[in-house]
């Protein structure tokens, strides 16, 4: 077996398939703060900053196929949980534990709290308080 080179990996962004760009760009920015960061060549996609230097790339198109199942997520992080949750409530946005239960909060096997709730498209968000 070879030695691992250590380049440091850092994730550099995500991407995501959406219906409706204007739909799901109003939502993320409007649920969860982020910035439309770039307009690119191609109106079909657009790029969100979350924080820091952390992006997401919303790409509209045909999503017949794409699978939507909660074990394919992806998380953020939150300073208070809390917070969080009374901001879905007050916008009427369910969230969900890990088995599913409606506006319950999970607890993860390290300890840190955590719900899921899905965008406009049907895609899961873990969101958590784990800490940096």
């Amino acid at each position: 077996m070879e030695d691992v080179v250590n380049l440091e990996y850092r994730i550099d962004h995500f991407s995501l398939l959406v219906k409706d760009l204007a739909r799901s760009i109003k939502f993320y920015t409007d649920v969860f703060g982020f910035e439309v960061i770039a307009e690119t060549s191609n109106a079909k996609i657009r790029w969100l900053k979350i924080g820091g230097s952390d992006t997401i790339h919303l790409s509209e198109g045909d999503t017949t196929t794409t699978s939507l199942r909660k074990d394919t997520h992806f998380a953020l992080r939150v300073s208070d949980l809390d917070v969080f949750l009374a901001d879905m409530q007050n916008r009427a946005i369910a969230y969900y534990d890990w088995p599913g239960n409606i506006n319950k909060v999970g607890e993860r096997f390290d300890g840190y709290r955590q719900v899921y709730i899905q965008d406009p498209d049907g895609y899961w968000i873990e969101v958590n308080n784990h800490g940096p």
